[in-house]
């Protein structure tokens, strides 16, 4: 992910610059927590309005393609959408924190954490345990069959052990549908 690191630097300049409420999730956030992985882009949820995102998007000027017609629309709905770095091709998702009870509860229980592709810059990152939970959810909305989320939280898991907060863990499993996965990660 190190190639990400000019791109980044600058979309988290941005994010603070428009006061957004942020975290980084996905694969990068597993990096932190557990094993390293190569990615090619970087998931974030975020909570701003669309006065920020308006912001955003006069400030991002030529360092990053991002179309505000479709981020208000997407935004408008709960829906994710994308910038593009054209520094280095590397695609930002947003996720709208909005969308559902735990987005805003994962941006309540961020943590400042060095992040491989932003050299020695600390952000916003989603708890390890939240993280755990996101990528279940992502593995169940796959159909159980996209081993990468999978992996991802075994090898968290591995990591961080028993440091999690598994009565959060447990808490939000069955909320969020992958009670069982839970179960399954407990048994491992």
């Amino acid at each position: 992910m190190r190639k990400n690191v000019r791109s980044a630097e600058e979309l988290v300049g941005l994010l603070e610059m428009v006061r957004a409420d942020f975290a980084v999730v996905g694969s990068a956030a597993c990096s932190v927590y557990g094993e390293a992985r190569s990615s090619s882009d970087v998931d974030l949820l975020v909570m701003m309005n669309e006065a920020q995102l308006e912001r955003l998007a006069m400030m991002a000027g030529t360092e990053f393609y991002f179309d505000l017609g479709v981020a208000k629309a997407a935004w408008r709905s709960s829906k994710p959408f994308y910038l593009l770095s054209m520094m280095d091709v590397t695609k930002f998702h947003f996720y709208p924190a909005n969308a559902d009870a735990f987005g805003m509860v994962q941006l309540e229980r961020k943590r400042l954490e060095r992040v491989d592709f932003l050299a020695d810059v600390r952000v916003p990152v989603a708890s390890p345990e939240d993280v755990v939970l996101a990528k279940l959810r992502w593995f169940d909305k796959g159909k159980r069959a996209i081993a990468r989320h999978w992996a991802d939280v075994q090898a968290l898991v591995k990591a961080r052990g028993e440091d999690l907060d598994w009565k959060h863990v447990e808490a939000w499993g069955p909320r969020l549908g992958v009670g069982d996965l839970v179960g399954r990660l407990r048994a491992v």
